[in-house]
């Protein structure tokens, strides 16, 4: 999946207030749901049915391998 503006917008937003979720508008839905299939996202409900988008222990390893990943790429240059 190649990442837009819109999907980094989403995932900084939700990594920010982890772990409260986002709350997002309309128009970014179709996003937030190729997000949360590539496992990134988790929709749920908030105590009033709302729905609250949530970063993933998933997007947190990714975010953790991709660190180690570059820190040992720029040790061999």
């Amino acid at each position: 999946m190649e990442m837009t503006e819109t999907h980094l917008e989403l995932l900084f937003g939700a990594k920010m207030v982890a772990p409260g979720g986002i709350v997002i508008a309309d128009a970014v839905y179709p996003q937030a749901h190729e997000l949360a299939e590539q496992g990134w996202l988790e929709r749920r409900s908030d105590q009033d049915g709302e729905p609250v988008w949530h970063w993933t222990q998933s997007a947190e390893t990714a975010l953790e391998l991709s660190a180690v990943v570059v820190d040992a790429n720029s040790r061999h240059n």
